[in-house]
């Protein structure tokens, strides 16, 4: 039977372990085996420097060791190199800690790190709450949002979302109902290993709703935990269902394009 949890967001001893223009990262060392990545969005305000964030419910109370990841640029992992040095710094602290599994988790901005990153490095289980799904014109230049940051991406490296799904991790995704959201919502794909779950009455607030029912800390265990079955019951309470074709059809890119992975 697990245990109540036993410490406090306050408690744990979160600490820096890199701070460079690109790529900012702290580290929580925990007692299980498994690592959490944990990605951050851009932020209140364009001025300040996003912090990490989800510290107690990534940490599942303390147990996990967690990796908190900044991407201050607000590139979207799009940045020059910045894929192969969070990937080296995934890997050492896996082997320091002797994790044998790892999982992400991210909203927003952080939302869409944490879907792309597992087809650069093996994962277990990521988590988006309210991703985008591409931030490249050609794909959602309808998606008006954040583009005080998007304007300043000279290279993408990564055009959607879709192009790097592997069938090796369980993807679950949440979003709100709300039309500002359909933009990216909308873009998913339908595939059996990516669980796609919309709230009513819900804009990009999908972690704010969460907590607002005391269910986040529950949500986020559940997913990684891989238990499909209750993490439908525990969301009920909000009225969550799962996407599908007929509520939600595919979207297509604001302009139909080809390109290459790159």
């Amino acid at each position: 039977m697990d245990q109540s949890p036993t410490i406090t967001q306050q408690q744990l001893e979160i600490r820096p372990c890199l701070t460079a223009d690109d790529l900012l990262l702290w580290k929580y060392r925990g007692t299980s085996d498994r690592l959490v990545v944990c990605f951050s969005g851009v932020g209140d305000r364009p001025s300040e420097l996003p912090t990490y964030n989800f510290a107690q419910s990534a940490s599942n109370f303390g147990r996990d060791s967690v990796l908190f990841v900044v991407d201050p640029k607000r590139t979207w992992l799009n940045g020059a190199g910045l894929i192969e040095k969070l990937v080296q710094q995934i890997h050492a602290f896996k082997r320091e800690i002797h994790a044998k599994s790892v999982c992400m988790l991210g909203h927003s901005m952080g939302g869409f790190a944490a879907l792309v990153m597992p087809y650069f490095t093996p994962v277990k289980v990521a988590i988006g709450f309210s991703p985008q799904f591409s931030v490249h014109p050609d794909v959602a230049g309808d998606d008006h949002r954040w583009m005080e940051y998007r304007e300043k991406i000279e290279n993408f490296r990564i055009r959607s979302m879709a192009d790097f799904i592997v069938p090796e991790t369980v993807y679950q995704v949440f979003h709100g109902r709300h039309y500002r959201e359909r933009p990216q919502r909308d873009r998913f794909p339908f595939q059996d290993n990516l669980q796609h779950h919309i709230f009513p009455n819900t804009v990009h607030n999908v972690p704010s709703r969460l907590k607002q029912h005391n269910l986040l800390e529950t949500v986020i265990s559940l997913c990684f935990q891989d238990k499909k079955r209750e993490l439908r019951k525990a969301l009920r309470p909000l009225r969550a269902y799962r996407r599908n074709a007929k509520d939600n059809p595919i979207l297509g890119p604001n302009k139909m394009v080809t390109h290459d992975k790159v």
